[in-house]
């Protein structure tokens, strides 16, 4: 690359830099604080785990801190509940007792076990694999024996669902490709069409020129500022056919890396 290609290529890299930062600000900035701390709280995470959070500081958006505090304290409580840490466990998912303080702390853990047995079931492992969750690891022994194989059961119908109904979006998002390349190759005969017709009348119009023919010269001239306005609607429908393209393919590319992972996992769902 030249250097003065790298200048360019580098001030370009700046320009989407700071417009990605301004556009994750203003999206920061409309965040309501306090629901997204009451969020974080109920994921059973601290704040300095958070993502959004993390991300919007980076980008020094304008970040409510009292409404965050607010909110995080009042999902707290409602995290901290018995009935929550039952509910988690029965959903089978792992319970944050770093959160939570007090004398309560025993019976939060006891009712957290009470989900977990519920959910560890033999009879719930089918519903708990088909339900998309993934296993965290959860049961204690004497249950996991019974709960694992029913589950790998339902997580198999699961993720072969899934990678029916993806390379399904796939195949039509190969139509949908052929399509466009289809218009964008048509698209592109008629730009050059186009481009040929101007060069034509550019040389028709330099002859006249040089023959001082005003009459031709400004025939001419009223038909290259015609076919000018023919180019500039050609170039944008050219330039907007190729962002789609551009845009199918990376989103079948995105499937089809789902569709691997799914398939990387099945065989470890094959055996009891």
């Amino acid at each position: 690359m030249k250097p003065v290609s790298k200048i360019i290529f580098v001030v370009l890299m700046l320009q989407l830099a700071g417009c990605a930062s301004y556009f994750k600000k203003k999206s920061c900035e409309e965040i309501n604080w306090f629901e997204h701390g009451q969020k974080v709280a109920m994921r059973g995470q601290w704040l300095n785990a958070d993502t959004t959070l993390n991300e919007c500081r980076k980008v020094e958006a304008d970040i409510q801190e009292s409404q965050l505090d607010r909110g995080f304290k009042s999902g707290v409580e409602k995290y901290c509940v018995g009935t929550n840490t039952y509910i988690l466990g029965k959903g089978g998912d792992l319970f944050s007792r770093d959160l939570c303080e007090g004398p309560q702390i025993n019976v939060l853990i006891s009712e957290h076990q009470k989900g977990i047995r519920d959910y560890c079931a033999k009879s719930n492992g089918f519903t708990a694999g088909t339900s998309g969750k993934r296993y965290q690891n959860v049961c204690p022994k004497d249950l996991e024996s019974g709960f694992l194989p029913e589950y790998r059961k339902g997580r198999r119908k699961y993720v072969q669902s899934l990678i029916d109904s993806k390379d399904k979006q796939v195949r039509s998002i190969d139509m949908d490709i052929a399509a466009k390349r289809n218009s964008l190759s048509f698209a592109k005969g008629s730009l050059h069409m186009l481009e040929s017709q101007k060069n034509n009348l550019e040389s028709q119009k330099n002859a006249a020129v040089s023959a001082k023919q005003p009459y031709l010269v400004t025939h001419f001239s009223a038909q290259i500022q015609s076919v000018d306005t023919d180019l500039s609607m050609k170039r944008s429908e050219v330039s907007n056919l190729e962002g789609d393209l551009r845009n199918l393919e990376s989103s079948r590319d995105k499937l089809n890396q789902e569709i691997n992972s799914y398939r990387e996992e099945l065989p470890s769902l094959e055996h009891p």
